[in-house]
C-alpha cells in the first residue's frame, strides 16, 4: 500500500527542506512586509495592508487548495503554489525598486497564496508513511522550522543590506526561495497516496462534522494557533513597550521558533506513548504554565519564558491535533479535510494577531496572558467533553464494524468481513526510528 522504507525516506528529506523553504519564506514576510509597507504607503492607516493580505488571501486559499488537492493531487497544487512565492517575490522586488504600493500589495498578496500550500507538506508525509509511522512522519517535517527558525531573519536582513535599495534583496531572496520550493515540489509524489485510497473521492467535510477526531482537531489546532499567535504577536510589542531594547526582542522571537519546533520527534514519542487525550493535555498544561509566567512577570526573561512555553506547548498540540485529523479519515483521502481545518486555522489564527496590538493596549501584557490562559482552559473543556461523548457513543454502540479512524459510509462491511483492528489506521504502538 505504500511506497518502500527507502523511497520514504528520501521523500521524507525532501519534504523537510521544502517545510525549510517554506518557513523561511513566512520569517522573511514577518521580519520585513510590515516595514516594506511603512516605507511605500501613501496613506499611513494602510501600512498594515500588505501583511493582511498574506494573512487574508492564504486563508482563503487553504480551502481551495484542499479542493484542488483532492482532485489533482498535492503535486500540482504545490507547483502552483511554488510558482505564486516566485512571482510574488520577484514582483515585490519591482515594487520596492518602482515605489509603487499597489504593486507591492499583489506581490505579497501572491506570497500569501503559497502559504495556503506549506500546511500540505506534513499530511504528505503522513499519507505516504507506513500507517503506524504517519504521526512520527508528521511531526518529523516540521522540523524543517528549525533551519528556518535558524536562518530566516538573520537571511532577511543579510539579503536586505545586500541590495543598494533596502528590501530588494529581502524580496528576490522570497523569489529564489520559491524555485527551491519549485524544485522540490516537482520531485514529490503525482498523487495524495499510493494503493486503494487514491481511487476513491475525497472524504466530504460534510461527511465528517460528526466525527469525534474531526472536532477535536479543528478545536485542538485552531484554538492553539489563536493562543499562540495572540501571544507571540503581543510579545514583541510589550518588549518595546517595557523598554528591553531589540536585542532582548529578537531573543524572545528567537526562542519562540525553537520552542515552536525543536520538541516535534518529542512530541511524537509522547503521543505514541500516551495517545491523543494525553498529549493534548500536556500540550495544553504547558501553554499554561508559560501563560501563567506571563501574568506575574514583565521582564524581558520572563517574557522569553512565556514565549518560548507557548511555542513548545503548540508544537505538542499541533501534532496531536493533527494526529486527531488522520485517525478522522481513511489515508489517501483527505485533502478536503485539510485544507478546511488549516484554513479554519489560519482564519481563527489571524483573528488573535490582528487583535494583539489592540488587547496589548487595553489589557497589558499580563492581560493578554490571563486571556490566553482563558482560551487554554476552554479548549481543555471542549476536548474533554467531546472525549466523553464520543466514549458514551461508542459504549452504546458495541456492534459499531469499524473504530472512527477508518469508518466510512460507502466502505462499509459487516463485522465478519472486517478483519481490521478496532484501532483503525492508527497504531501508536509501533516503532518508528528516524531516517
Amino acid at each position: 500500500m505504500t511506497k518502500p522504507a527507502p523511497r520514504f525516506r528520501n521523500l521524507l528529506i525532501r519534504l523537510i527542506a521544502a517545510q525549510a523553504c517554506y518557513y523561511m519564506i513566512v520569517s522573511i514576510d514577518l521580519t520585513l512586509t510590515g516595514l516594506v509597507g511603512m516605507s511605500l504607503v501613501p496613506i499611513p492607516a494602510l501600512m498594515t495592508l500588505p501583511l493582511s493580505l498574506i494573512v487574508v488571501v492564504g486563508t482563503a486559499c487553504s480551502f481551495i487548495a484542499g479542493h484542488a488537492a483532492a482532485r489533482f493531487g498535492y503535486r500540482p497544487v504545490m507547483l502552483v503554489g511554488a510558482l505564486t512565492a516566485i512571482v510574488g517575490g520577484v514582483l515585490s522586488a519591482i515594487a520596492v525598486a518602482s515605489h509603487s504600493f499597489i504593486l507591492f500589495c499583489v506581490g505579497t498578496a501572491l506570497t500569501g497564496g503559497y502559504r495556503a500550500v506549506g500546511g500540505f507538506l506534513r499530511f504528505v508525509a503522513s499519507e505516504y508513511a507506513p500507517p503506524a509511522k504517519r504521526e512520527p512522519a508528521l511531526a518529523l517535517v516540521m522540523y524543517g522550522g528549525i533551519i528556518a527558525a535558524a536562518l530566516g531573519p538573520f537571511a532577511a536582513i543579510a539579503a536586505s543590506q545586500a541590495a543598494e535599495q533596502p528590501y530588494l534583496g529581502s524580496c528576490l531572496l522570497i523569489a529564489i526561495l520559491g524555485i527551491g520550493a519549485l524544485i522540490l515540489a516537482a520531485t514529490m509524489p503525482p498523487a495524495t497516496g499510493s494503493g486503494v485510497g487514491v481511487h476513491k473521492p475525497a472524504i466530504q467535510i460534510r461527511d465528517r462534522t460528526g466525527n469525534p477526531q474531526f472536532q477535536q482537531a479543528v478545536l485542538v489546532l485552531a484554538g492553539s494557533g489563536l493562543v499562540m499567535t495572540l501571544v507571540m504577536a503581543a510579545g514583541p510589542l510589550a518588549n518595546d513597550h517595557a523598554g528591553h531594547g531589540s536585542v532582548m526582542g529578537a531573543t524572545m522571537i528567537q526562542w519562540h521558533l525553537v520552542g515552536m519546533f525543536a520538541p516535534s520527534a518529542l512530541s511524537a514519542l509522547f503521543l505514541k506513548r500516551f495517545g491523543t487525550f494525553k498529549t493534548n493535555v500536556a500540550g495544553a498544561l504547558i501553554i499554561a504554565c508559560g501563560s501563567a509566567i506571563g501574568t506575574i512577570s514583565s521582564s524581558g526573561w520572563g517574557m522569553t519564558a512565556t514565549m518560548m512555553l507557548v511555542g513548545v506547548g503548540w508544537n505538542v498540540l499541533f501534532v496531536a491535533g493533527s494526529a486527531l485529523l488522520l485517525q478522522s479519515y481513511p489515508q489517501g483521502r483527505g485533502a478536503k479535510l485539510q485544507g478546511f481545518t488549516d484554513g479554519t486555522t489560519a482564519a481563527i489564527s489571524a483573528t488573535g494577531s490582528f487583535a494583539a496590538a489592540w488587547l496589548l493596549q487595553g489589557l497589558g501584557w499580563g492581560g493578554i496572558n490571563i486571556l490566553a490562559l482563558t482560551v487554554t482552559a476552554s479548549i481543555l473543556l471542549g476536548l474533554t467533553w467531546l472525549t466523553i461523548r464520543a466514549s458514551r457513543r461508542n459504549s452504546t454502540e458495541p456492534t459499531q464494524p469499524q473504530s472512527l479512524a477508518t469508518a466510512d459510509s460507502e466502505d462499509w462491511k459487516p463485522p465478519s468481513a472486517n478483519k481490521r483492528s478496532s484501532r483503525g489506521d492508527l497504531d501508536t504502538g509501533s516503532d518508528f526510528k528516524v531516517p
